[in-house]
């Protein structure tokens, strides 16, 4: 099997599962005294949902309501006034990919309802004038890697009817001006983050080999690319960063998706090196999210006989202590929406196991 249609099946194996029910259950276990947790809910329940922040606004845009539907809604969270209001999408449609820098969060491309495909549409949210526009990107997709440095967004290749692309969307927020690069190699289910002013889009399905370890680093302060390669070629990991260090933890090293790997791969932008570390469980589809000096690895799951199995474990990496601690969610959840701001981190809406549709946010005020 192809890995590029095995993420698709994956995807929308989701998405042909019969369930109307919802679900606001707290996930995190309250009883970790690295957080306090706070529930909150989503106007509407969805999974396969996005989100970003920029100063105090959290958007959860997007996202499957209901077994062939998507939705256009957009939840937003303000921090300061810790108030909670509505919006839309110009387009209503799953996963799509999110970034932000420069007082704009940006939700581009995704996946329209049933058969109808992808979409190239892109909206911008303009923090404060607290309005939105459009644009386009130069070619319809989803599942692209996405990341953010020196008022640069970088949308990197993607899916798009089972073909993999090399396309990169780069807006300037500043300009408000778009261009293309292509990758190294087309690719889609890898993970990018940006540390300093570069942006490193990592790993991924490719055609040959089916599974990649190429890493394409964009440099935004000369518009310039080079690559590197991770320690093991996988794809559906996850990647986020701090500091100077960008880290790239789990996925899976089979084109099947069946085999996952608890492998990390950290990148120091100062010493242009690399080191190595492993999650404490293997697993794919994962999701990860900073707060203060620490890197959070958060859920995922493992894909064996057909049956996904949903993880609750979070890996927690402190960049400044170079160590690592784990913690638990208190009931498995997946597809789910995660961003970040000051020491909060939301975790919104997700497909439970029991075939639920959740609403649930869980804050999670983390201590230093």
């Amino acid at each position: 099997m192809k890995p590029q249609i095995f993420l698709s099946l994956v995807l929308f194996l989701f998405i042909y599962t019969s369930c109307n029910k919802e679900s606001n259950k707290q996930s995190v276990k309250s009883t970790d005294q690295r957080f306090t947790v706070t529930s909150e809910s989503l106007s509407e329940a969805r999974y396969n949902i996005a989100g970003a922040a920029f100063g105090n606004k959290v958007l959860f845009a997007g996202g499957v309501k209901t077994t062939y539907m998507v939705s256009n809604t957009v939840d937003i969270y303000d921090a300061a006034s810790d108030s909670w209001s509505t919006t839309h999408l110009s387009q209503g449609r799953a996963v799509p990919t999110a970034a932000s820098i420069g007082g704009k969060i940006v939700f581009a491309g995704g996946l329209l309802d049933g058969a109808e495909g992808f979409t190239d549409i892109v909206d911008i949210y303009d923090v404060a004038s607290n309005s939105w526009t459009t644009a386009k990107l130069s070619l319809a997709r989803s599942g692209m890697g996405a990341a953010a440095t020196a008022n640069k967004i970088v949308f990197a290749g993607g899916d798009i009817a089972y073909t993999m692309s090399d396309i990169v969307d780069i807006y300037d927020v500043t300009s408000n001006v778009w261009s293309t690069a292509k990758l190294s190699q087309p690719k889609m289910g890898m993970a990018a983050a940006a540390a300093g002013n570069k942006i490193l889009i990592a790993g991924g399905a490719s055609i040959d080999p089916r599974i990649t370890a190429s890493v394409d680093i964009y440099d935004a302060s000369n518009n310039s690319w080079t690559t590197a390669q991770l320690s093991e070629a996988r794809y559906n990991l996850a990647g986020a960063a701090v500091g100077t260090k960008v880290v790239f933890a789990g996925g899976t090293i089979s084109a099947s998706g069946t085999q996952e790997s608890k492998t990390v791969d950290i990148y120091d932008v100062t010493t242009n090196s690399w080191t190595t570390a492993q999650l404490s469980e293997a697993r794919q589809a994962l999701k990860a999210v900073s707060a203060g000096n620490k890197i959070f690895f958060i859920g995922g799951y493992v894909y064996s006989n057909n049956q996904l199995t949903q993880s609750k474990t979070i890996d927690i990496y402190d960049v400044e202590t170079n160590k690592w601690s784990t913690a638990q969610l208190d009931k498995t959840n997946d597809a789910f929406g995660i961003a970040s701001t000051g020491n909060k981190i939301l975790i919104a809406g997700g497909f439970e196991a029991n075939g639920v549709f959740s609403k649930a946010v869980e804050i999670l005020n983390v201590s230093n």
